[in-house]
């Protein structure tokens, strides 16, 4: 899996690999931290308790098995810095 990064005053995105557990970690911190709650609103994500979120990863896990080089989760935030995860 690879993580682009983009920061708010560069035009081109930085590629990294990273393991899949770390992905992992990232997309269930953006799914229950309230650091992201206003995000999470932005895009309709209301409060998830613990089934849901497991029931999320399940399927992100399921759909990194299945799709290759398929964008998972777009991050963008209001300082124009943004983290795509692509399979």
């Amino acid at each position: 899996m690879k993580m682009y990064m983009k920061g708010n005053k560069r035009s081109k995105e930085t590629s990294s690999p990273i393991p899949n557990t770390i992905a992992y970690a990232a997309i269930k911190n953006f799914l229950v931290s309230k650091e992201f709650a206003e995000t999470r609103e932005e895009y309709c994500i209301g409060k998830l308790d613990k089934k849901q979120v497991s029931q999320i990863m399940t399927d992100i896990k399921w759909l990194f098995r299945n799709y290759k080089d398929m964008e998972v989760l777009a991050i963008e935030d209001s300082d124009n810095k943004a983290i795509r995860f692509i399979l």
